[in-house]
């Protein structure tokens, strides 16, 4: 189409999405734009049944309630707590702050976590920001390339004189989220459906460890030592070096290499540990 015969089929992309995105409808878009509703019939035609606008609206309603269903699969506890109109209400104000600018409606949610902090709904409830960051993390975490786990069986054959220098690296689909507050607590009671009952949680000092098995995710919390160990361990490390950096919480190297090989284990058994390539 040249632009004698009208606007080009990228102004047409735009004037839609611009139109199909207005926070208020599509009416108001074009009053705050300054555009009379008529001008929209000369690009989009209506008939009896449906003028341009009403037929616009069916887009602009399919879009934001499509973005909300996203919001409220990958944000189920946080929707739990808040209620169905209060998390209507706050993805308004997200997607307002934070339209959706990729392709895919996979990312959509991504800066939820840092959004929901700030928010008006955060005043009573100041964790509800750690609520959503772990929530976002399970839903990054699932999404992570699969690797195969070391196994016990891989490890009896490693001879003693190489323990050092074995590497130990997490399976990619593994987190380390801090947590200023014992989110996993009210996690737990909302899966016990307390949903907005569920206690408010203490403040701490904790990180949570996020990983998949297999199609699950799990999470647990940690405590200081594990969390520098695992700090440790997310950058890439060896047995030896783990061992090094223990040794200077504990009295012996006797001790830290004891502390290292309970690590190890509760890290095999939880399938945290990718197998070398």
């Amino acid at each position: 189409m040249s632009r004698a015969d009208g606007p080009t089929l990228a102004e047409l992309q735009r004037r839609f999405f611009e139109l199909v995105t207005g926070p208020e409808g599509v009416a108001r878009e074009l009053a705050a734009r300054g555009v009379p509703a008529g001008a929209l019939a000369a690009i989009i035609a209506g008939d009896a049944r449906a003028s341009a606008v009403d037929r616009l609206d069916v887009y602009a309603n399919m879009y934001f309630f499509r973005i909300l269903d996203v919001l409220r699969s990958d944000y189920p506890k946080l929707l739990a707590v808040v209620g169905d109109d209060a998390f209507h209400n706050l993805a308004t104000d997200y997607l307002q702050a934070h339209p959706s600018r990729h392709p895919s409606l996979r990312f959509v949610g991504a800066a939820l976590p840092t959004f929901v902090a700030t928010h008006a709904l955060a005043r009573e409830r100041p964790w509800l920001g750690a609520l959503a960051a772990l929530e976002w993390a399970r839903v990054d975490v699932f999404d992570r390339a699969d690797a195969a786990p070391l196994t016990r069986e891989a490890l009896a054959i490693v001879a003693p004189e190489d323990f050092a220098t074995l590497p130990l690296a997490p399976v990619p689909a593994s987190a380390l989220v801090p947590a200023a507050w014992t989110i996993e607590e009210t996690w737990r009671s909302i899966e016990d459906e307390r949903g907005p009952q569920a206690p408010a949680p203490a403040e701490a000092g904790h990180a949570l460890l996020i990983w998949r098995r297999g199609v699950t995710v799990h999470h647990r919390a940690v405590a200081a030592a594990e969390r520098r160990a695992l700090e440790l361990l997310l950058g890439r490390t060896t047995f030896g070096a783990l061992c090094t950096a223990l040794g200077d919480e504990v009295d012996s190297e006797e001790d830290a290499a004891a502390r290292a090989v309970q690590l190890l284990g509760g890290w095999l058994a939880d399938e945290l540990l990718a197998a070398p390539a």
